[in-house]
């Protein structure tokens, strides 16, 4: 017998006992957190009385979701219960008016994840390479320090002029990347952002403080001439000179990740594909 319910913290040793073939889940970890409403929800596939696939869902502003932690439980991989328990959560997820837009995020080379979002009606949207920087010395080759916008008004236009520039989205946080629209950046997140713009260009360099195992310093520079405009580099290190326990997160896009020519400048990672379904 088949059955879908929501995970609570009452459910954590279900999920502890799960033959997922992983050494180190970080879902251990946080699994009280991704259970905890209104932000996060975790669903569960019984097969009988044993859990054989999880996946949830986290809201973000601007009618954002973004599924994922996805796991599956190695006895039943044959049987097609991931797929089902995602198509369950993007039924239920439709069922909100304020949800406009549902998102996958996966590794380029991960293919039968990529086909799994196809059945749920997804299309690419964007893709990324994402990783820190290890060292930025390379990179410097001036002293242009750019300036600081700190007026919220001049910061939300930064912002539309993206958007009118046809910027197809923007990383929210590491990881989560979603279509860039106004709503996507509320007033708290727009306030704690630091953006940076280029006295030559006027093109602007996005930065805010997050954590994923380790404290980043996210770094959004959407565009193409990203090693080549002057003071860029130099800018991002005067930043972490006042802050040197934070790791530099860079979110090149497919075009910049092309054109890296030090590559021993950064921790590389594989890349990563935004999928999705506008509601």
């Amino acid at each position: 017998m088949i059955s879908i319910r929501r995970l609570t913290t009452k459910d954590f040793s279900l999920y502890q006992h799960m033959q997922t073939g992983m050494d180190n889940d970080y879902m251990l970890t946080v699994f009280e957190r991704l259970v905890t409403p209104p932000d996060n929800y975790l669903y569960g596939l019984f097969h009988n009385d044993v859990l054989a696939s999880v996946a949830g869902y986290t809201y973000f502003p601007g009618g954002n979701i973004m599924l994922g932690r996805l796991r599956s439980d190695k006895r039943f991989r044959q049987l097609s219960y991931p797929t089902q328990l995602l198509h369950y959560l993007v039924d239920t997820v439709k069922q909100d008016p304020n949800v406009k837009f549902i998102g996958g995020y996966t590794h380029i080379d991960n293919t039968p994840a990529k086909k799994i979002l196809t059945k749920l009606g997804m299309t690419h949207i964007d893709t990324y390479h994402s990783f820190p920087a290890v060292n930025l010395k390379p990179l410097i080759t001036d002293q242009m320090l750019w300036d600081e916008i700190t007026d919220n008004q001049k910061k939300r236009q930064a912002f539309q002029t993206l958007i009118e520039d046809g910027i197809t989205s923007f990383p929210y946080e590491a990881y989560y990347p979603f279509p860039l629209t106004a709503d996507l950046i509320p007033a708290e997140k727009l306030r704690t952002m630091r953006i940076f713009q280029s006295p030559l260009t006027a093109h602007c360099l996005f930065v805010d403080h997050d954590y994923k195992g380790e404290a980043l310093l996210n770094i959004r520079y959407v565009h193409d001439d990203v090693l080549t405009t002057p003071g860029l580099f130099y800018t991002i290190d005067q930043l972490l000179k006042h802050e040197p326990d934070r790791l530099p997160w860079f979110n090149f896009s497919e075009t910049q990740y092309h054109t890296l020519t030090y590559e021993d400048c950064f921790r590389l990672e594989p890349g990563w594909e935004l999928h999705g379904l506008f509601i």
